[in-house]
């Protein structure tokens, strides 16, 4: 069973590979479009749309501009349960405590310092060389 139901029934798959989504609403539909990160080459599409109806309602038209339009329109259980799913991919993962910052930044200090070092020993060796 799949963390993302919704998602999953709307045929979607790579769920790693989303990076954001965007909704917004067009007359009688709404319209959310889910990014993807694709390396340049790729030939999958970075961006995937769907739409969704919304229900009519018998408002006088006066009244079905504005806020208040707004405000009176429901969309598709579907669509929510989706916004809910893609929020939980989207999010970022809450920050790390201090010390484990601290270690992280040592680790990569550590990892710097080897590199440069080696990096250094490899300049040498080529100078040298040319002598």
């Amino acid at each position: 069973m799949s963390d993302y139901p919704t998602l999953e029934e709307m045929g979607i798959s790579s769920f790693e590979d989303i990076t954001k989504y965007s909704l917004r609403r067009e007359s009688d539909v709404d319209v959310l479009k889910i990014y993807y990160k694709r390396p340049k080459a790729s030939l999958l599409s970075r961006s995937k749309k769907f739409t969704f109806a919304r229900p009519r309602k018998s408002i006088p038209m006066q009244f079905r501009s504005g806020e208040k339009w707004d405000s009176l329109t429901d969309s598709s259980p579907t669509l929510q349960s989706a916004v809910i799913e893609l929020n939980k991919l989207t999010t970022q993962p809450a920050a790390l405590p201090p010390e484990d910052v601290k270690a992280r930044f040592l680790e990569d200090l550590n990892h710097l310092e080897t590199v440069v070092n080696s990096k250094i020993d490899e300049l040498r060796r080529q100078i040298e060389s040319m002598k």
